[in-house]
């Protein structure tokens, strides 16, 4: 196979506590169906899927129901260096290697306009979020020493990558920009925009209300939420 995703991320229930939601039930559910999304994506891209974990989220990943995955075991002290050598590893597989963030909506035409980008010369393709990060890379070997200096939520990361990109006379492809995930206000950011479908419309209003119920009953202890206020979050297994 010459066309490879590697999905960037921490085990759906850790990317839920990271992201705000530790005190919501079933939580990570929406960062499984993420990884979901992505590997039907990848399967519909015609590419393998490959996931970028650190070494102590390897057995959460291997409970996740629905993923199956090539592992790379992230190392490096901080988030930059360990992208940098997610990036090395990514491009030294045969063909293409798109590199996309676990806390990004599922976006198969990004996804697919990547590797069409690549195949058609573009020696680096960027794809923005809208926090002024950026979403998915693919960059060459040579180059992945640039993200070394990244933080994880450094808010001009998009406009210094690409700016270097240039400056070294890559030819960068920049797609439109993708949402990534960034807590309670980026979900209702979210919703509110239409980048979610049915299902995870319903599973993210559900989040946001639990949440709600958390607050009035910090407020007044004695109030008593019928069971019918209460979500409880269920849903259905992740398709194989």
């Amino acid at each position: 196979m010459t066309r490879h995703l590697v999905l960037f991320a921490r085990e759906p229930s850790r990317q839920a506590r990271e992201k705000g939601f530790g005190r919501v039930p079933d939580a990570s559910l929406l960062f499984s169906k993420f990884a979901a999304g992505w590997s039907r994506a990848a399967e519909a891209a015609g590419a393998s899927l490959l996931i970028s974990t650190p070494a102590e989220d390897l057995s959460g990943w291997r409970r996740t129901p629905g993923i199956s995955a090539t592992w790379i075991v992230q190392e490096g002290r901080n988030f930059g260096e360990r992208l940098r050598e997610t990036a090395v590893r990514a491009a030294s597989l045969p063909g293409h290697a798109v590199v996309v963030g676990g806390d990004v909506v599922p976006c198969p035409d990004r996804l697919a306009g990547a590797f069409e980008s690549l195949e058609k010369g573009a020696e680096a393709v960027l794809v923005p979020a809208s926090d002024g990060g950026f979403s998915l890379i693919a960059i060459r070997v040579q180059d992945a020493d640039l993200l070394a200096g990244i933080g994880q939520r450094r808010r001009n990361a998009f406009s210094v990558l690409r700016d270097a990109l240039l400056a070294r006379g890559r030819r960068v492809a920049v797609l439109p920009a993708a949402p990534d995930l960034d807590g309670r206000t980026g979900l209702r950011a979210l919703l509110r925009d239409g980048w979610f479908g049915r299902e995870l419309s319903r599973l993210g209003r559900r989040l946001l209300s639990f949440r709600a119920y958390l607050l009035v009953a910090s407020v007044c202890p004695s109030f008593e939420c019928p069971a019918t206020v209460l979500p409880v979050l269920r849903g259905p297994p992740l398709a194989a």
